[in-house]
């Protein structure tokens, strides 16, 4: 994961502009300032813009991942020297741990230029909707200045949009990486419209000024997640709201097994709406639901006799990316190419994949395909 392979995959996977990651980490930090060129308000690799990025965890007020977008590296290196000197934290890991309040961090970040919002807002662990029962609660008198939130692998658009009161920011689809691979980085993805790929335009973008807006959101869909549904981690049997709900007070133990229950993204939205009398009014881009091409191939391989990398780096040099080949190609021209595969495009673009499992209580969904 050094900055040639992660532009390389990103070329390959059809992802214009990529957070760095990690930018609180010191050496990473040294390793971004020399191997990113700066053009303009824009850092490059190979081709590629990067946006100095950390996530970050603050554990007063409960343990809440927060996503931070620096507008420069000398941003990045000045926050950087105020957590350290501050003693918030030592900084010894990617995603390092802050001894602060998620809006004592707005503060932080606002004093050195940086954009800040909730990581995978809606998960069971060390989420904003995980220890608050509202934004408000969790930033405070500077909720005002939080203006994007991260949706997570266990939610998406139509279900984040019942909650009247994120009308005000804007909805961002992207996931950790753990490797360059094509089915890691890029598993999901926002689109934006910008006149160039740099921060400035990203902020104006979150902001919804001058026109600059996200056009599309691409990610894995909620059932996938592994805190989709209600379940137990122990035996997965899964619940429905009103069966874990007795004289107003919600299960914590399986009625099985007895192993503890985790409450789904899908009921924990159920809940804060049932309390709420408001009704959102945000228009949203439209949301395509999509798996890394590679787990569509892998599937397909059970079935027919193909060499998934074979098959792979061809429709990358027939289609130029795997984003063209999964969200933008006319399907006619993939069925020229793989019948079979254009079939199962098509169930994803018009949303009528089934599921083997749905992910719950930690454990992952399943397609059939």
């Amino acid at each position: 994961m050094d900055l040639p392979h992660m532009s390389k995959a990103a070329r390959i996977k059809g992802v214009d502009i990529l957070g760095t990651g990690d930018c609180l980490y010191r050496p990473w930090l040294d390793e971004l300032e020399s191997n990113l060129e700066q053009v303009g308000d824009r850092y490059e690799n190979n081709g590629v813009a990067y946006i100095i990025q950390a996530e970050v965890e603050t554990t007063i007020g409960g343990r809440i991942h927060h996503l931070l977008f620096f507008p420069s590296l000398s941003s990045a290196y000045k926050l950087h020297d105020i957590i350290l000197e501050g003693g918030y934290s030592r900084l010894t890991s990617g995603r390092p741990q802050l001894k602060m309040s998620p809006e004592g961090l707005v503060s932080l970040a606002r004093g050195v230029g940086a954009l800040i919002g909730p990581s995978h807002a809606f998960t069971p662990w060390t989420s904003m909707y995980a220890a608050f029962e509202s934004i408000h609660d969790c930033y405070g008198t500077n909720t005002k200045h939080v203006t994007f939130l991260e949706l997570g692998l266990s939610a998406d658009t139509q279900m984040a949009s019942k909650i009247a009161e994120l009308d005000s920011c804007t909805f961002i689809t992207c996931s950790d990486a753990h490797s360059p691979s094509p089915d890691k980085l890029g598993r999901e993805i926002t689109r934006f419209y910008l006149n160039r790929a740099s921060f400035r335009e990203i902020k104006k973008a979150f902001e919804g000024v001058n026109g600059r807006k996200i056009v599309l959101n691409v990610g894995l869909d909620p059932r996938e997640g592994k805190y989709h549904l209600t379940g137990c981690r122990r035996c997965k049997k899964a619940y429905n709201l009103e069966d874990i709900i007795v004289e107003g007070r919600v299960l914590k133990t399986c009625s099985v097994c007895g192993g503890p229950l985790k409450i789904g993204v899908k009921d924990r939205i159920q809940l804060m709406t049932l309390k709420s009398n408001e009704v959102s009014s945000a228009r949203r881009p439209p949301y395509i639901h999509a798996v890394p091409l590679t787990e569509i191939l892998k599937a397909m391989k059970k079935s027919q006799r193909l060499n998934v990398k074979e098959v792979y780096e061809a429709l990358i040099q027939q289609f130029d990316n795997e984003i063209a080949v999964l969200i933008d190609s006319p399907l006619a021209s993939v069925k020229d190419y793989q019948p079979h595969l254009a079939e199962i495009l098509e169930r994803f673009r018009e949303d009528t994949i089934d599921f083997e499992f749905v992910g719950r209580g930690g454990w992952y969904g399943k397609i059939r395909i």
